[in-house]
């Protein structure tokens, strides 16, 4: 028995290898169009973000739509190891490793529509998470032209923009915009003969004219030695995408007190709070006000889908939190065209001061943030965060929801 299994094992093994060739090979294809029907799906729906997650029972696609997650699909958990597999090769990544985080980056050309992809996996209980970001295309915004502000707070940027050196930060939580906005002014600011180099981690989108870097920590390039190398490239503009640590923001000031307009971001809550995070990162207050030229805080709201939008009574409560005698605001109830999330679309909310001579000296002086932001908003008339989003709702273009979301409550 043992001998005549031996001599039919070896055509049986060879049926199994062709059997499992064929499993994978109808597996890859599987994938292969998987991933490309997600693709095109992400980028008409305007995802930021694929999210390829491996479950306890089975495979899940979400997608950050709107600045938020939206369950798109489910699959078997068998389907899990082939999509992420073929994911990674085109990505550039070592299909052998599982156990340890990898980025990567492709582009494809997938029905006529050219996609420019970051990726990113991480090793969890259940298998690799996969994210996949849509880099180098324009996010939609309103009022575009204006840098997605409306024309009180474009006019105060626009006067930032004319000074002849200094540093505007840009302000607000990771994915409320802040770069979308850094690419619209650095299209305005190359319709002069100027030399503009940008140091990006990453470079999100290419811009004709201008030199941009990217960070590459592995290699040594940084943000600050990206930027000690840019001073000696005779710029008049440099952009630094993000301003992380102290020697960043050391060098950055004396890079705008040398007369190079300086343009970067940070992750403070509000305008003011800007002042008070470069104190935080170690800059002498009376360098801030000497190289600071003004601050523009930054958020994104969703808007109410306008397909299933309806009219909803406002608390006495909710009055009160926005300030307003209003009696109705709208609400979006679900539907097809906002994928059920009554939402849809975005729309950019700013707060923005230009610094002055008081301003430079209560900067100086180490003055609190509170008493700086009444002075702004009495001197500039600076319209805070929490009005702007309080005329939207009112106005019906953001739910309550989106109000209460976003403000801090008190």
């Amino acid at each position: 028995m043992l001998l005549a299994l031996g001599g039919d094992g070896r055509n049986g093994n060879r049926e199994e290898s062709a059997e499992k060739t064929e499993r994978v090979g109808r597996e890859t294809e599987s994938a292969v169009k998987i991933l490309e029907e997600l693709l095109i799906f992400g980028y008409r729906k305007n995802a930021s973000d694929i999210h390829m997650e491996p479950w306890e029972d089975r495979f899940v696609i979400r997608m950050r739509i709107d600045g938020m997650m939206t369950m798109v699909r489910e699959f078997d958990k068998s389907m899990y190891q082939p999509l992420v597999t073929r994911a990674k090769v085109i990505s550039g990544m070592d299909i052998a490793k599982k156990r340890v985080p990898q980025d990567g980056h492709f582009r494809e050309t997938i029905k006529g529509i050219r996609l420019d992809m970051r990726t990113s996996v991480i090793p969890t209980i259940f298998g690799e998470k996969m994210v996949l970001r849509f880099l180098d295309r324009k996010t939609e915004i309103d009022h575009c032209g204006t840098f997605g502000m409306n024309e009180e707070n474009y006019k105060k940027m626009i006067q930032i923009l004319r000074s002849p050196g200094g540093i505007l930060y840009l302000t607000g939580p990771t994915g409320c915009g802040k770069t979308t906005t850094l690419y619209l002014i650095l299209e305005y600011l190359l319709r002069q003969p100027v030399n503009i180099v940008t140091i990006e981690d990453p470079v999100e989108r290419y811009l004709p004219g201008i030199s941009q870097i990217q960070v590459n920590e592995q290699a040594g390039l940084t943000f600050e030695s990206g930027l000690r190398a840019v001073l000696r490239q005779d710029p008049d503009i440099i952009m630094v995408g993000e301003t992380r640590d102290p020697e960043t923001a050391k060098i950055s000031v004396r890079a705008a007190i040398t007369g190079h307009l300086v343009l970067s971001t940070l992750h403070t809550k509000s305008a003011v709070g800007g002042i008070t995070r470069m104190a935080d990162m170690g800059v002498e207050p009376y360098l801030t006000a000497d190289s600071l030229c003004g601050m523009a805080a930054q958020r994104l709201v969703r808007k109410v889908c306008p397909h299933c939008a309806e009219a909803v009574e406002l608390t006495e409560e909710e009055q009160r939190l926005l300030g307003r005698t209003v009696k109705s605001a709208k609400r979006g109830r679900g539907c097809e065209h906002c994928l059920n999330t009554g939402y849809k679309g975005r729309t950019a909310v700013h707060e923005i001061f230009v610094m002055d001579r008081e301003l430079k000296r209560m900067t100086a002086e180490n003055r609190p943030a509170w008493e700086i932001e009444e002075y702004i908003v009495k001197t500039q008339g600076m319209r805070t965060m929490r009005e702007e989003l309080a005329d939207l709702v009112c106005d019906g273009v953001i739910p309550m929801e989106e109000f209460l979301r976003t403000v801090e409550v008190r």
